[in-house]
């Protein structure tokens, strides 16, 4: 078959009632349009239970630990922990703000901070790490369904392996990442409007499951452990930290815990964009980050230390799925029976956290970056199907290395969050002209130079320079001098500033095109029916009076007897 036909059979299709408000092009479909109200489904409660259903998972109970390799007390942990969550709960409110009240994602934003064809540098970025926490929470997900399926069949465990061992796995671990990873293709099927429910199940399903947990560990261990009361220091093997070195670790702590949730920190407006109103995630970013990541931090801490005193042959389990192995192998059947649940709980909660944390948003991102032919869904399915070329186990093999390399990944992140948040609230008051953002021509206020804003690419390299040296030697042998460490010590928060201030000086020294407009119509619906005008009397653009009771919308909607 020709090229162009068999191009012409890929494309997005479009709905007949859509393509009388606007068409599919190289820049717009379905997926990343605004969206309209009959999309927006997401309240109050299906945030709460999305960071719910995200969190207690297997990265989120094993937390705690390279905190405390740090020479931290468990008490230092889990303030810093505190700390840093509420961070993240006003960065996910910061972040979230443009999707929540125009209803467009992280892609779109971008287009409007670096310009349509520089957009794609930050979207590229974020794609690979989609592909990559993909694959590893898919390699999570099957150790989780090994040990569900070891509870009934444990010969599992038993499986002759003929992998080598520089295959950094065996053969029931290769067979059970396949079953996760192909289990998980159906549910790639269902369009984010309808997560709702599932996420107050798996939310529900994984709390009590995490608390049964520590309700075990506190009574089979008479208490909380040797790592609460005799020191985690000396179990983990390093010296505690005290004064200037104590400090320091706390900032490298509390950098490295963002660092580790900086890609979701990034794209929270693809999640936001599916508000019923502009305040319906708000209670659950600033409340669930804290109360959820907190306490499943601090139940992976006590169930650690409670498995140290109940089997002290075993070294330190961080990870649910090897505890849950280890009670089935020193238990009897009633231990098998609760791992059953337990290990099934787990696996459904990775389910959750790669599907909507991961495929969806690679799915989301995709859809921008070739919206003539990729839609969420098939975004999602591309996601999944390249798990296999990221290898997890050989990445996870040297674990350390793999986290300190993905929390480093802030060096890059960290400047484009500063300035996309910079330049939506301190640059443009919240203003966006929402039609300009879907083509690519000098006609649009955001094609700046060739469709790149030189701002933004001077002031995100001017956050990633001071910091860019501390990540070449956290993952290396590079020695680098105190001062060097310490500035990575601070990486997010400093190259967040860094950048976020220098887009903000450049832009007072030469301000963007087309600042404080919004269009005069509502152009796609988004806000009630199309072609709506949306500017006052005064023929004077505005941005929805967030005051108002019922929110953007319904500023949005007003129209004008004389315009």
């Amino acid at each position: 078959m020709p090229l162009k036909p068999l191009l012409k059979k890929l494309e997005v299709s479009q709905r007949e009632e859509e393509a009388e408000v606007w068409e599919n092009s190289r820049w717009l479909n379905r997926d990343n349009v605004p969206l309209p109200p009959s999309r927006r489904t997401w309240g109050t409660w299906s945030y709460m239970s999305y960071f719910v259903a995200t969190g207690i998972n297997v990265s989120g109970w094993s937390g705690a630990s390279s905190l405390l390799s740090l020479g931290l007390s468990v008490g230092q942990t889990m303030a810093l922990t505190v700390v840093a969550n509420i961070l993240i709960g006003l960065l996910y409110m910061l972040t979230g703000s443009l999707g929540s009240y125009w209803h467009v994602g992280f892609p779109i934003w971008n287009r409007m901070t670096w310009g349509t064809r520089a957009s794609f540098f930050p979207l590229v970025n974020r794609i690979v790490l989609s592909f990559t926490w993909y694959a590893t929470q898919a390699w999570f997900g099957g150790q989780c369904l090994k040990v569900f399926l070891g509870s009934m069949f444990p010969s599992i465990y038993t499986m002759k392996n003929t992998l080598p061992a520089s295959d950094y796995m065996t053969n029931s671990d290769f067979l059970c990442f396949w079953l996760f990873a192909i289990l998980s293709l159906p549910m790639l099927h269902i369009p984010p409007e309808f997560y709702r429910k599932p996420f107050v199940a798996v939310s529900a399903a994984s709390t009590v499951t995490a608390f049964a947990l520590l309700v075990w560990a506190l009574a089979a261990a008479h208490g909380a452990g040797p790592l609460l009361s005799s020191g985690a220091s000396t179990l983990i093997g390093v010296a505690p930290v005290t004064g200037s070195a104590l400090a320091w670790a706390w900032f490298h702590g509390i950098s490295s815990t963002i660092g580790g949730i900086c890609a979701g920190i990034l794209n929270q407006s693809d999640y936001t964009r599916f508000s019923e109103t502009p305040r319906s995630p708000w209670l659950g970013q600033m409340t669930m980050p804290l109360i959820q990541g907190t306490i499943t931090s601090l139940i992976g801490v006590i169930c650690a230390s409670s498995a140290v005193k109940l089997y002290p042959d075993a070294e330190l389990i961080w990870t649910p799925y090897v505890l849950l192995q280890t009670i089935q192998e020193n238990g009897g059947n009633g231990a098998r029976a609760a791992v059953f649940f337990a290990a099934l709980v787990f696996t459904v909660s990775q389910w959750g956290i790669n599907i909507a944390g991961n495929a969806i948003s690679g799915g989301i991102d995709l859809t921008s970056l070739f919206p003539k032919y990729l839609n969420i869904r098939r975004g999602a399915y591309l996601t999944a199907i390249l798990v296999p070329a990221f290898c997890p186990w050989a990445l996870l093999s040297g674990a350390n290395t793999f986290i300190d390399v993905m929390s480093g990944y802030a060096t890059f992140l960290g400047p484009i969050t500063g300035l996309m948040v910079t330049d939506y609230f301190l640059v443009r008051k919240g203003k966006v002209r929402l039609s300009h953002l879907y083509f690519s021509s000098p006609d649009s206020i955001y094609f700046y130079n060739h469709g790149i804003n030189w701002r933004a690419a001077v002031a995100w390299a001017l956050g990633v320079g001071p910091v860019f040296p501390g990540f070449i030697a956290s993952v290396s042998t590079l020695q680098l001098p105190d001062g060097a460490v310490y500035v990575y010590d601070l990486c997010y928060p400093l190259s967040f500033a860094i950048s976020g201030l220098s887009y903000y000086l450049f832009c007072k020294i030469s301000p963007p095109p087309g600042l404080g407009e919004v269009d005069e119509y509502d152009v796609y619906g988004t806000f009630g029916v199309a072609e709506k005008p949306v500017v006052d009397s005064a023929e004077q653009t505005r941005t929805p009076d967030f005051d108002d009771k019922d929110g953007a919308e319904k500023d949005l909607q007003v129209v004008v007897a004389e315009v």
